[in-house]
């Protein structure tokens, strides 16, 4: 089932390992809690090592300094059971992308459909052999039985001929910015490649939206429970500047 993955990331037959990821893994080398312990045994179906992208199998040079350690990159196939994406994906997520400590492009998939992963990860000061999460970046829920209008755009910038290998991590770059150029194009209804700083820009943009919407998301229950009819109406007031306020940065999105 992972190969079909490889038709998106066209990565070289020698970095293709298709190596099996226990469950044993996770439970013998980290202190899971509870929760993840039974996130693991129980919704988690399988998981994968599909490729390993690095020096020896992409002679792609790696970069590593104080706070960066960009060595490896490995694209990872997690199977959960149907119709629970929704409901566990976030977990599965954060569950992969905080114990492997490498760059992960994660895939969480069922039978129908996938979510693609990827985080900026910063080398553990207390640790130097772990590597913290600083963000985690997700596309929405992908089909694999049709594709909307910019996701055939969104592959081609994860095909692996198209990405800037000058080192692991412009390398690993590449594939945060396409899926957050893919989260920008949620939003506008357009996919356009960016720079690297203004992929950065889209992510500042990206954030504020997600901000807002919260602010709105408090405002509306304030306004549920509200009695006085003035209160009402300076809270419809704001809720409405905040509406305007998201449609601004969405322009910010869109404008080239």
């Amino acid at each position: 089932m992972s190969n079909q993955y490889n038709t998106i990331f066209q990565v070289p037959e020698r970095s293709l390992i298709m190596q099996r990821l226990t469950k044993a893994f996770f439970l013998r080398n980290f202190k899971l809690t509870t929760p993840e312990k039974k996130l693991l045994n129980d919704t988690v179906k399988s998981m994968e090592i599909v490729a390993q992208i690095n020096l020896d199998k992409s002679n792609i040079p790696p970069i590593a300094n104080e706070t960066d350690s960009y060595e490896n990159i490995l694209i990872i196939l997690c199977t959960i059971p149907d119709n629970q994406l929704e409901m566990f994906a976030d977990s599965c997520i954060q569950l992969i992308q905080k114990y492997i400590a490498h760059q992960v492009v994660l895939v969480i998939e069922d039978s129908t459909e996938f979510i693609i992963s990827v985080a900026d990860k910063r080398i553990n000061q207390v640790d130097k052999n772990k590597l913290v999460v600083e963000k985690v970046f997700n596309t929405s829920t992908l089909s694999k039985l049709y594709k909307k209008e910019h996701t055939e755009a969104f592959f081609k910038t994860l095909d692996f001929n198209t990405l800037d290998k000058t080192n692991l991590e412009t390398t690993y770059k590449n594939y945060i910015q396409a899926v957050v150029q893919y989260q920008v194009a949620n939003s506008t209804g357009s996919f356009n490649k960016r720079t690297q700083k203004r992929t950065e820009e889209d992510m500042a943009n990206l954030l504020a939206i997600e901000t807002v919407e919260t602010e709105i998301t408090s405002l509306k229950s304030q306004l549920s429970k509200e009695k006085q009819l003035n209160n009402k109406v300076a809270l419809n007031v704001t809720i409405q500047k905040k509406r305007q306020e998201i449609e601004r940065i969405k322009q910010q999105l869109t404008a080239l």
